[in-house]
């Protein structure tokens, strides 16, 4: 798991207690991370499994907290 990774988790954990408008502006930088991540990592699908990678480690780490 690198640095980009800890952050969207980080983000998506956060996002329980957010507006509707700051989900709004954490779900563009989440794509815009998403983007990056996929243009790192070749074997990458698409940005929806990027996405969904994360918030399933988001879920994971928020159920052992």
């Amino acid at each position: 798991m690198d640095d980009i990774d800890r952050k969207a988790i980080s983000l998506l954990m956060d996002a329980t207690l957010m507006s509707e408008e700051e989900i709004e502006r954490t779900l563009k930088i989440l794509r815009n991370m998403a983007r990056i991540k996929k243009r790192r990592e070749k074997n990458l699908k698409s940005i929806k499994d990027v996405l969904d990678y994360w918030a399933c480690q988001a879920y994971k780490y928020s159920m052992k907290a």
